[in-house]
């Protein structure tokens, strides 16, 4: 997918532009899908908006690298299914606790006919893609001629749980510590065997424009990494991330939304998909159902070519209760 002036054209104009029930100013629960990054604790951003908060999220994301560079060599072919379970509690004016649980799903995919055939229509580079069959499943890692990570089956199991606390600095801020536990299973790539730490503080705000609702916000955080099982390929200790977006009301229960988020790279590896800086560009929107439950829907795209999966389907919804 090489679309990057449509798509960042179109992040500008609703980023720039700015609620009903103050969804403008609440991201995406969007992550790095890359499978060496996802194993972390990367925390996704959220806005406490009522007394408990209940959603469920699935992302899609499709894999495709073949890379070498010195003694690193990968191979991601397949695709992933990360589910969630997020329940967010206000205990007062101020505090919140969340939890999340995850669930993986490793498999082939359904997402190749729909790249091939983009790739097709804008005469775009496939990065090899139509030289394999379709709906491999094989995951590779290697460093120095040794491989320490080799699947080549479907499966499903548990990701790591994450837990975090939010302080709301008044109408200003909202700062969040959260920890990630190592209850995945690292046979799926849906953890990596450590805890994790982080620390992150998220500025939303609430505008009009044109006598519309808008919003937009940004934020950015420090993590602290665990020993992980993918330490061969020369794991960093620490990382930060941050995240811009934006949201228009376009009609009473329905608004455009658009959002990068980026990350420093997590590992020392000469490859390309885990030593470099991620960008990573979101664009969808929402829908208000109800008087508590909002539906965001958006797909990601790589903005860093290989640092993120190729393309991204993303589904969430929340309810207030």
């Amino acid at each position: 997918m090489r679309s990057r002036p449509l798509f960042l054209t179109g992040l500008v104009l609703t980023a720039v532009a700015g609620t009903a029930a103050a969804q403008e100013a609440i991201p995406f629960r969007t992550r790095n899908l890359n499978p060496l990054v996802a194993i972390f604790g990367m925390p996704a951003w959220h806005v406490p908006q009522a007394r408990w908060e209940l959603a469920a999220t699935s992302d899609i994301a499709n894999h495709y690298r073949l890379s070498q560079r010195g003694p690193d060599r990968l191979i991601v072919d397949g695709e992933t299914i990360r589910t969630s379970l997020f329940v967010s509690r206000r205990l007062d004016e101020h505090w919140s606790v969340s939890f999340e649980l995850p669930y993986y799903r490793m498999y082939g995919g359904v997402l190749d006919d729909v790249i091939d055939a983009w790739h097709s229509a804008f005469d775009l580079p496939d990065g090899g893609r139509n030289n394999r069959p379709e709906g491999l499943v094989q995951f590779q890692m290697a460093h120095a001629g040794e491989y320490f990570f080799d699947r080549n089956s479907r499966g499903t199991g548990l990701g790591d749980v994450q837990l975090g606390v939010s302080y709301s600095i008044g109408e200003f801020a909202i700062a969040s510590i959260d920890m990630k536990l190592p209850t995945g299973e690292e046979a799926l790539l849906a953890g990596s065997g450590s805890t994790d730490w982080s620390v992150k503080i998220l500025r939303p705000r609430e505008v009009a424009l044109a006598n519309r609702a808008a919003g937009y916000y940004w934020g950015f955080g420090f993590i602290r990494l665990g020993d992980g099982f993918a330490h061969a390929f020369g794991q960093r200790d620490s990382g930060y991330f941050g995240v811009l977006g934006g949201s228009l009301q376009i009609a009473p229960k329905l608004g455009v939304k658009a959002q990068i988020d980026m990350h420093s790279a997590l590992y020392r590896s000469q490859l390309e998909e885990i030593g470099e800086r991620a960008w990573q560009g979101s664009i969808g929107g929402w829908w208000q159902f109800g008087d508590r439950g909002t539906l965001d829907f958006a797909f990601n795209e790589d903005l860093e070519v290989s640092t993120s999966p190729d393309i991204v389907v993303h589904v969430s919804a929340r309810w207030r209760l």
